[in-house]
């Protein structure tokens, strides 16, 4: 059997359209909080409330997947998306644009279960890990996506007209995934993943409230400190998302004979984890710091803890003790990693934002630091079971 690299690469691209609405909200985040009044705690809020489906719902949405079928989540997460991006645009005041941005996240939700549950049916056994390493780098990718696409057209169409196009956007995408053909689902029953699966999904919350803290106040990070226009800052930000995908395509090169065992993956984890911590403490260390150093940082941290998170999602199916590539424990462990993956990038900009406001950006590196170690402590445990 061989893989259908196509259709698992249609499903990535959906992720990094559904992951480019959690960036276009941070891209502008400057012009935001002058249009509407906003403090930094209260824009970090709005850029997180992508994930509050997730982080709510993520575990049951997981477990309900093979009931409803993942035609119907797919199609009414994409008809959520552009829905939501249209009263964005419109919204007259923050109330309505707070609302519309937590009714998106349900909608980034249903898309960000299905793929990685279709992706780990279609791909065989061989494939698999590359498959769902592929599929980790949604997130990064997507927001490089975002910011890039939002900062640039910032200046020609304002922020309003930059969330029509992504409605727009949204729309057509959706319209041309209904005749997209997705796996079936062969059982129905619901069983819950092996405990290794949930400590290493929480191990994945750690890093999304990690990276999402650092890329989405960024821009306001950069601003404030050096004074660099819109444009500059966002490219800054996406290259820095991008930066994720050296990690990943090492990941797929390290599974190119198969399945990566776990002394691996603990020995590979703890290198990168350990070499993220000196780049973070630099890059919010006092004043004085050009642009261009503290875009080396940025993009240099994310580009070696980005090397983790694609083995993660390449084990996952088996911590979660899944037997067969529909088993229902891989839908189940989707959605727990979803869970605390949205849960980590809900709480990751306003508690970071909260950290800048109370003790300035130096305490923000200490936090991601011990962000980092608690990270690391989580996968060796899961590792060890």
């Amino acid at each position: 059997m061989r893989t259908p690299w196509p259709r698992i690469i249609t499903l990535w691209l959906v992720g990094i359209l559904a992951a480019a609405q959690l960036a276009k909200i941070s891209a502008i985040a400057p012009i935001l909080r002058e249009s509407f009044h906003l403090s930094l705690p209260q824009i970090a809020l709005l850029i997180s409330l992508l994930e509050v489906g997730g982080a709510l719902f993520g575990f049951v949405a997981g477990l309900g997947l093979a009931r409803f079928g993942m035609r119907a989540f797919l199609l009414l997460g994409g008809a959520t998306l552009a829905g939501t991006s249209l009263v964005e645009a419109i919204a007259p005041n923050p109330a309505i644009l707070f609302s519309a941005r937590a009714v998106e996240g349900v909608g980034y939700l249903l898309m960000v279960i299905v793929a990685p549950t279709a992706i780990a049916a279609l791909a065989t056994d061989r494939s698999r890990g590359r498959a769902l390493a592929l599929w980790s780098t949604f997130v990064p990718v997507g927001l490089a996506l975002g910011s890039a696409v939002t900062a640039s057209l910032v200046t020609l169409a304002g922020p309003r007209g930059v969330m029509l196009v992504w409605a727009a956007a949204l729309a057509a995408i959706t319209a041309l995934l209904t005749r997209f053909p997705l796996p079936g689902a062969s059982s129905r029953r619901i069983r819950l993943p092996a405990p290794a699966a949930w400590i290493s999904t929480f191990a994945f919350g750690l890093y999304t409230l990690f990276v999402c803290a650092l890329l989405m106040l960024l821009p306001s990070f950069l601003v404030e400190r050096s004074g660099a226009p819109i444009e500059q800052v966002g490219l800054i930000t996406a290259l820095a998302s991008l930066a994720a995908l050296p990690g990943s395509a090492a990941a797929m090169w390290m599974m190119r004979g198969g399945a990566l065992g776990r002394r691996r993956m603990m020995l590979v984890s703890t290198l990168a984890l350990l070499a993220t911590l000196p780049l973070v403490l630099w890059l919010y260390r006092g004043a004085g710091a050009s642009l261009v150093e503290s875009g080396v940082l940025a993009v240099g941290a994310t580009l070696v803890s980005g090397l983790v998170p694609p083995l993660m999602f390449a084990r996952l199916p088996a911590q979660a003790g899944a037997t067969t590539p529909d088993d229902p424990r891989i839908a189940a462990a989707n959605g727990l990693i979803t869970q605390f993956g949205a849960g980590g990038a809900l709480l990751g900009p306003p508690l970071a934002g909260m950290v800048v406001a109370t003790w300035g950006w130096p305490a923000l590196g200490i936090a991601l630091i011990a962000l980092v170690l608690a990270m690391l402590a989580c996968l060796l445990v899961a590792e060890s079971l």
